[in-house]
Formats: C-alpha cells, structure tokens, sequence
C-alpha cells in the first residue's frame, strides 16, 4: 500500500474530493514527521509508537576491504507496534 491507496481509502469513506482528502493525509502525515524531527514520540493507539532513539556505537566491517570501521552512534526512527497490531498479524 502506498499513500496514493491511503488517499482513495479516504475519499471511500468520507466522501471527500481526492485533492482534498490528499492534503489531509497530508497534512496528518507531515505533523508525525515533524513530531518526530523535534525527537517526540508519536502514539496512535491500537497501532503503534514511532520514537526516535539514540543508536550505540558498534563495530562494523567494510565487506569489500574485510576492514574493520566502527559506526557512531545515531538518532533513529523506531516503531513498535501495538499488543492489539502484533496479535492480529501474528494469526
């Protein structure tokens, strides 16, 4: 699924005219990016939590030089989903 299919499931459901129901995915999608830019969390209950977390420092290898290199530390997007996501897709 693609957010193109997310629209047209908008426009089903509400009745909507595409352009609008665009930018109101849109819009929704554009204040979890910058929720999660400014480093909050963003909680949609019954799915998930997107968090932006600090990686470690761990070794890597560069596979073409068998070299070791070691890669810093990071911020990252995580999501966990729900108990209720988690136990509908494991059935």
């Amino acid at each position: 699924m693609v957010k193109a299919d997310i629209v047209e499931k908008v426009v089903e459901a509400t009745g909507l005219t595409k352009s609008k129901a665009r930018e109101i995915v849109d819009m929704v999608l554009d204040e979890i990016f910058n929720a999660l830019v400014n480093g909050e969390s963003v909680i949609i209950r019954r799915f998930g939590t997107f968090e932006v977390v600090q990686s470690n420092r761990v070794k890597g290898r560069n596979l073409q030089t068998g070299e070791e290199v070691r890669i810093e530390p990071r911020r990252v997007v995580r999501f966990r989903p729900s108990k209720k996501l988690k136990k509908v897709v494991e059935s």
